[in-house]
């Protein structure tokens, strides 16, 4: 089966953001992460107020639909950006907005060609046959070796946001989906990046989408 959408889940430190570029990069797919629906909301007016204002929804979806199709993409900065949240983020934890992203989703979903970073994508398309599913995962120490690295922090500090955004998506999770984040059983695929780069781990998912196409292994760095 041609893989339309690949729904990448990530641990923070764990490199998901850049494998994810990397895969979209390769098979010339659409990239939509977390930045780029949050910017898009902003620009509609999205607040945890509106978007819970039922008149006003389909506008807001609409809305935010539009102002993707206006900026497709982001590139990758290079620079390191600490985890957003959500306790301190009321918008992300809000049923509505998170309903409202859930369709974003769906529709970008339906277009085909998309990656998707995050936003519990692989609960939301968990039933679509044409969507590989993929969790990046890894160590607590590497990861911990990234975030000081990418915030030029101390250890306790990393440790701290490791903690914390571990924590913060398993409990988004359990609350909004009912599921475990980190359980295998949710993923088609998960890759393990203490020993991989993040261009070795995107090879990893590449040969797995030319697999379920049933084509030699070798064309997925084509």
């Amino acid at each position: 089966m041609e893989t339309r959408v690949i729904t990448v889940a990530r641990q923070v430190g764990a490199l998901g953001e850049e494998v994810a570029r990397i895969v979209a990069d390769e098979l010339k797919f659409h990239l939509l992460d977390y930045r780029v629906v949050q910017a898009a909301a902003e620009e509609a007016g999205v607040s945890a107020e509106t978007v819970a204002d039922a008149e006003h929804k389909p506008s807001f979806f609409t809305r935010v639909i539009e102002s993707l199709a206006r900026n497709p993409s982001t590139q990758s900065t290079g620079v390191w950006m600490e985890p957003l949240s959500m306790a301190a983020t009321p918008l992300l934890t809000s049923s509505d907005y998170r309903e409202m992203v859930a369709q974003v989703v769906e529709d970008f979903a339906q277009r085909g060609d998309v990656v998707i970073l995050g936003h519990g994508a692989q609960f939301t398309l968990a039933h679509h046959p044409d969507t590989l599913r993929v969790l990046v995962t890894g160590n607590v120490d590497a990861r911990k070796r990234r975030v000081m690295a990418g915030m030029v922090c101390s250890e306790e500090q990393a440790a701290e946001v490791v903690a914390r955004t571990d924590s913060e998506r398993s409990g988004y999770c359990r609350q909004f989906f009912h599921a475990d984040w980190l359980s295998a059983a949710q993923y088609d695929l998960c890759v393990n990046t203490d020993h991989m780069n993040p261009a070795q781990a995107a090879q990893v998912i590449l040969g797995a989408v030319a697999a379920r196409a049933g084509r030699p292994l070798a064309a997925a760095t084509v």
